[in-house]
């Protein structure tokens, strides 16, 4: 049913519902999210970039901030990222890298790495760099416009992890043929199914021959188990650690045959 309404519904009473549905939420999250920052501020406080400061004002809009605090944004996560992290890549390569959470986060949690991070909106570029800057790893964080294969190629052949979240982008980003320095790096990509419904297979099949390929699915995201969050009731922690996504996620987690 939810397919059929999208495909009848105006894009324009689309717009005007998704605005009336953002503006609902942030209300709803502000005054919690506001709660939380008193009670224990700015610092990432789980996970594998735990100890990371974030950057006043971030916090308006309020959005999926505390999610990041707490170490629960995209949790279903944390074991490839705490991979990356104990395998200590020389170079990361984070694309569509927002205000930064991965950019900084990795920076911050393996100190011999230069992070390349992308985004093609200045808001986005300029908040990476205030972060990066709040962490003292601006001098390896490395902010750039746009990422292409021709970008990559640039980049070393060994000791890379490329992370991709790019709305639908990956489709020409990932191209092995395009970029072959891809048949030797470890590639984590969310895929934007609600965009691109055949990206799945495509990338499946792309790196089949060179990659061992495990798809992680989008879990739900209660808040159990997270003390900083007890002070708020069940529907308040969903509320604070939802990510408002416009379907259930899938990432696709790539190694190269033979990784340990």
């Amino acid at each position: 049913m939810r397919r059929l309404a999208a495909a009848v519904v105006p894009p324009a009473v689309k717009r005007r519902h998704e605005r009336w549905s953002t503006t609902r939420h942030l209300a709803a999250v502000g005054p919690p999210t506001a709660a939380y920052l008193r009670r224990y501020g700015l610092t990432v406080r789980h996970g594998p970039f735990q100890g990371m400061q974030y950057v006043a004002g971030l916090e308006n809009p309020p959005d999926d901030l505390v999610a990041k605090l707490t170490g629960e944004y995209e949790v279903e996560l944390r074991d490839t990222v705490a991979e990356w992290v104990r395998a200590g890549f020389p170079h990361i390569v984070d694309v569509g890298a927002a205000e930064g959470y991965y950019a900084v986060g990795f920076a911050h949690a393996m100190p011999g790495t230069a992070v390349h991070a992308y985004d093609i909106e200045p808001l986005a570029r300029e908040r990476c760099a205030a972060l990066a800057a709040r962490n003292g790893v601006q001098d390896r964080v490395v902010i750039g416009e746009s990422c292409t294969p021709a970008t990559l190629a640039g980049l070393p052949a060994e000791g890379v992890a490329l992370l991709s979240d790019c709305e639908g982008y990956e489709r020409t980003l990932l191209d092995p043929d395009a970029a072959p320095r891809l048949r030797g790096w470890t590639i984590l990509v969310e895929l934007h199914e609600f965009l691109d419904p055949d990206i799945r297979g495509t990338i499946v099949k792309r790196f089949a021959a060179t990659h061992d390929v495990e798809l992680v699915e989008e879990g739900d995201h209660d808040g159990t188990g997270v003390p900083e969050l007890e002070f708020v009731d069940p529907a308040t922690r969903r509320r604070l650690l939802s990510e408002r996504r416009p379907a259930r996620m899938t990432w696709a987690v790539l190694r190269p045959h033979g990784t340990p």
